[in-house]
């Protein structure tokens, strides 16, 4: 199904929105003290809804229109961030995305009206929850003309006139030219559709089938002529041009792993607070790069590693104080290069795997008998769960 280029550039920027949005709830969640983050989240909602809104996706503009306003309060400080508005807003993410998921496939969007999260919403927005006086006072201190414009639009709709804007102070102007900064360095990054690169892959391929063919014939050339050293000089150009060439298009597809692992934080937060459980996400080498192919192929596997973490392997607080430990559960992604391969590592600090635990399971699903499985050494015996029919 071909999609209109305006719905097309609405969700892929609105995608970007939302995995941003995610990520700024949830650090929000744990200190509501920074107000460029509110800000951010409620300018990029704002921005959802005006396009949907133009677009005529109405069920989509009126979820994202209730939770703007709850974050409107949000943002004025006149209630205060807890684990329910966080939540309530998060389902409003994921409601939204529900609404632009079905626009991609079928070009129409999610019948569904989230009634009862619209009304949730409501009744967050009407609360009466107080916040401490401190932060009262903190929000006092704001200066809100200093806040920083935006201009909400699809990049293919024509510049509409700008009123203009009376009386305009400094700080304005400077809130004004930083937010134009920003807007400068996102111009300098393109988006490319992942068909047009496998493309320039199997053109470079055949280039470089070219190029070896070329350099096998001018090095089987015995005559010194003229001709034989121009030859000769045409290919070694032809073999740097086409190396760098070849790189170039390859470091295209290459992306960040922060590309999946910017999900975690929602997800992490979200099973911890399914099972009771407190967890302090850490991630180390979020620059560490990989090829298009890879980080899809890895999301999923890395995903189920996450929450076997959460669901088997932290403790809940209780047992952890019980135990000595910190009441907070530690767990950590790394990503590093070693030796032109990448490492990635998922550790907690949890209770591990008992290796007899690990034993005594597949002795009961009938895998081993109970003296094979007797004989398995601890790493044998771990390396069980790595197989498709081990018991979850």
């Amino acid at each position: 199904m071909e999609i209109d280029e305006d719905v097309k550039e609405f969700l892929i920027e609105g995608y970007e929105y939302l995995n941003q949005i995610e990520e700024d709830l949830v650090a929000l969640e744990k200190s509501d003290s920074d107000p460029e983050v509110m800000n951010r989240i409620y300018r990029s909602l704002h921005t959802i809804k005006g396009n949907s809104g133009f677009l005529g996706v109405e069920k989509l503009e009126s979820v994202a229109h209730a939770g703007e306003n709850l974050l409107s309060r949000l943002r004025d400080r006149t209630m205060a961030m807890t684990p329910d508005i966080t939540s309530a807003l998060l389902e409003t993410i994921d409601a939204v995305r529900s609404h632009m998921e079905a626009l991609e496939k079928t070009g129409e969007e999610s019948p569904i009206v989230h009634t009862e999260l619209l009304d949730r919403l409501l009744q967050l927005q009407e609360s009466t929850a107080a916040i401490p006086e401190v932060a009262i006072q903190e929000a006092e201190k704001i200066d809100l003309t200093a806040e920083p414009l935006y201009v909400e639009a699809l990049v293919s709709i024509e510049q509409l006139p700008i009123p203009a804007v009376n009386n305009t102070t400094t700080e304005q102007v400077i809130a004004a030219d930083t937010e134009g900064d920003k807007f400068k360095i996102a111009d300098a990054a393109i988006r490319v559709d992942v068909s047009l690169l496998d493309k320039l892959m199997n053109l470079v391929g055949e280039l470089v089938l070219c190029r070896n063919q070329i350099l096998e014939f001018a090095n089987t050339q015995t005559a010194n002529t003229q001709n034989d050293d121009t030859l000769k000089s045409v290919s070694s150009r032809l073999n740097l041009v086409t190396s760098e060439l070849q790189e170039g298009v390859m470091k295209t597809r290459m992306q960040p792993i922060r590309t999946i692992w910017n999900k975690f934080p929602r997800v992490v937060r979200d099973t911890a607070f399914t099972l009771g459980k407190q967890v302090q996400l850490e991630m180390e080498g979020e620059e560490t790069e990989l090829d298009k192919t890879l980080i899809e192929a890895i999301a999923n596997p890395l995903t189920h590693l996450v929450r076997n973490c959460l669901d088997h392997g932290i403790e809940t607080s209780e047992v952890r104080v019980a135990k000595g430990k910190p009441a907070f559960g530690r767990l950590l992604l790394r990503a590093y290069h070693e030796s032109g391969q990448v490492n990635i590592e998922i550790s907690d600090d949890g209770g591990g795997i008992d290796p007899d635990r690990i034993r005594n399971k597949a002795v009961q699903k009938g895998m081993f008998s109970a003296v094979d499985a007797a004989r398995m050494s601890d790493r044998e015996a771990l390396n069980l769960i790595f197989m498709p029919v081990f018991p979850r």
